[in-house]
């Protein structure tokens, strides 16, 4: 299809051109839509952007187009659909490019190369030591997992970084608590939830004894200054604390290039506070060091407290000054939620003021919260649900499931596939939607095995794979011989064409909700297929199209939930 594609691309614009449409304001990236509506084919070619350059109406633009470019090879006709020219593809010839594509590589059916020799860094997951990783922390790290995988598949070069939370006046606190009432016995058995316990208690006690958070801010002052006892218990916490991510990391197929904590950068605090100076961007205010941003208006950037302790601005400064002289990044992702856009938005502008021109092409992705019915969770007063519970429940609920409907299946491999389908139907549920909204968590929307799940894509999945078991020794298909007789053959070759163009639109926009839209979709026209069209029948030849119609959608399927970070069972 993307043959096809570039070559009409090819014709429209050279059309537009001759006509008098600036080259540098016609892209033939961005020509084409998928059409919204069923039975407008393949591709919609709006011509409104073109009107007012060429002084024509729309409808007129799309009627000289369509008598000017004839019809195309792999295309069956077009149409003139108000201020739209729409184009039916040849299915045949669609079917053939995918066929293709997969018997090259059928474990990349997914990979494409539109952002070869392009340096995409994205900055993901980043959970603060010593406190738990709770299903808030699920977001940023499902999200940015699908955007490394995302632009790997297309092609880029990915550094996945995992900056986390290391440093910073939590450790005064959690220092100052655990000498009060720690337990290295407690702390050794279950480490993120004693320490978080211990965080709990200091801010509840610290109500009535204010002068606990003085004496956490010397303890951290004197981390900063390499207190032995400090940081002996600093780099227990993190080595602790790090055991227990990797085990939930490893859970949701997520992996990082680099893992490096707020810590790391502080050797590099003073370069980076030495260059602000030369600039002439420092100033102080009541006793501290600030960027003052009221002429882009928002509040000063902390840069260094009055006791000469460091800042969260100031390390991602640190950070970024880093991260480019050693990566040389095209482009830094940092999937945050949406409530620190205010200091991605100061950091980014210190960093332009500060005269790195690659600050322009540093992005904040922001998504929203969970929502439960008891509100938003708060570390502080120790309302955490943890990530690890919510997975466990559900593996817990897909294996009671499993053993009322197939009892058959060995315990072990039940097991197996319980927690596939578990962990994939969260993060499937979270990917599913908009990140920029908030989400309102529902066992019974996770769960759903005939809704839009993770549940329902590894269940069609397992379909695909049960019909090619049991079709093994038939020949394989002749693609040059295909014959679409079935309208439900055709879309499923139209949905499986939409592959490519989806994963665009996800890089984008940086959002996953359009592939997981896209999986829904095709499992749709593949259960409209199964039931409309007989896989295995009397003529062999047509038996063996339509199996390689089941392999395609098979191999999307398990493409697509991959770039989700999903897995998907065998069988189920």
């Amino acid at each position: 299809m993307q043959t096809i594609k570039e070559n009409i691309a090819r014709q429209v614009v050279d059309f537009l051109v001759k006509k008098g449409v600036s080259a540098d304001t016609v892209s033939k990236e961005n020509l084409f839509k998928r059409p919204e509506r069923e039975g407008f084919g393949d591709l919609a070619l709006p011509c409104f952007p073109f009107a007012r350059q060429l002084r024509m109406g729309p409808p007129q633009i799309a009627a000289e187009l369509k008598t000017a470019i004839g019809t195309p090879p792999g295309v069956e006709k077009i149409e003139v659909v108000g201020g739209y020219l729409n184009f039916h593809l040849d299915k045949g010839e669609m079917f053939r490019a995918l066929y293709r594509k997969y018997r090259e590589s059928p474990d990349r059916m997914l990979a494409w190369n539109e952002l070869a020799g392009q340096k995409v860094l994205v900055e993901f997951s980043s959970p603060n030591i010593a406190k738990p990783f709770s299903i808030g922390h699920l977001r940023s790290t499902v999200i940015g997992n699908f955007l490394q995988n995302l632009f790997r598949s297309l092609g880029a070069e990915v550094i996945a970084v995992n900056h986390i939370g290391d440093w910073g006046t939590q450790f005064g606190k959690l220092i100052v608590a655990f000498e009060k009432w720690g337990s290295r016995e407690e702390l050794a058995e279950n480490p993120v939830k004693h320490l978080l316990a211990l965080y709990v208690r200091f801010h509840r006690e610290a109500e009535t004894a204010p002068e606990l958070e003085e004496a956490a801010r010397l303890a951290f002052k004197r981390l900063e200054d390499g207190g032995e006892r400090e940081t002996e218990l600093w780099q227990t916490f993190r080595e602790l604390s790090l055991k227990e991510f990797n085990r939930t990391y490893g859970r949701l197929n997520v992996r990082f290039d680099k893992v490096l904590g707020e810590a790391f950068y502080r050797d590099k605090l003073q370069s980076v506070i030495d260059i602000l100076k030369e600039r002439g961007l420092l100033s102080v205010s009541e006793n501290a060091v600030i960027v003052n941003l009221d002429e882009f208006d928002m509040p000063p950037c902390l840069i260094q407290k009055s006791d000469g302790a460091s800042l969260y601005a100031t390390r991602d400064i640190a950070a970024a000054v880093y991260r480019h002289d050693t990566f040389g990044f095209d482009k830094a992702l940092y999937v945050v939620g949406a409530e620190q856009a205010l200091h991605f938005r100061q950091f980014f502008k210190v960093l332009e003021l500060a005269g790195f021109e690659w600050a322009a092409d540093m992005e904040h992705i922001p998504f929203g919260l969970y929502r439960f019915q008891d509100g938003k969770m708060s570390t502080r007063k120790g309302k955490v649900i943890f990530l690890e519970e919510v997975l466990d429940e559900a593996v817990k609920r897909i294996r009671a499931v499993m053993e009322e409907k197939n009892p058959d299946i060995p315990d072990s491999e039940r097991e197996k596939i319980a927690e596939t389908l578990g962990t994939s139907a969260i993060i499937f549920h979270d990917l599913k939607n908009d990140r920029v909204k908030d989400i309102k968590f529902s066992w019974d929307e996770v769960l759903s095995m005939d809704g839009d799940s993770g549940p329902y894509i590894a269940y069609s999945y397992v379909r695909c794979r049960g019909i090619l078991d049991k079709s093994r020794n038939l020949p394989p298909v002749n693609p040059e011989q295909v014959s679409i007789s079935h309208p439900d053959e055709a879309l499923l070759i139209q949905k499986l064409s939409q592959a490519h163009d989806t994963l665009l639109l996800c890089a984008k926009h940086r959002k996953s909700h359009f592939l997981a839209q896209y999986l829904l979709e095709l499992t749709h026209a593949f259960h409209g297929f199964y039931h409309h069209c007989r896989v295995i029948g009397d003529d062999n030849g047509h038996s063996a199209f339509r199996l390689a119609l089941v392999e395609l959608t098979s191999a999307t399927l398990k493409a697509g939930a991959g770039l989700m970070g999903m897995q998907l069972p065998e069988r189920m």
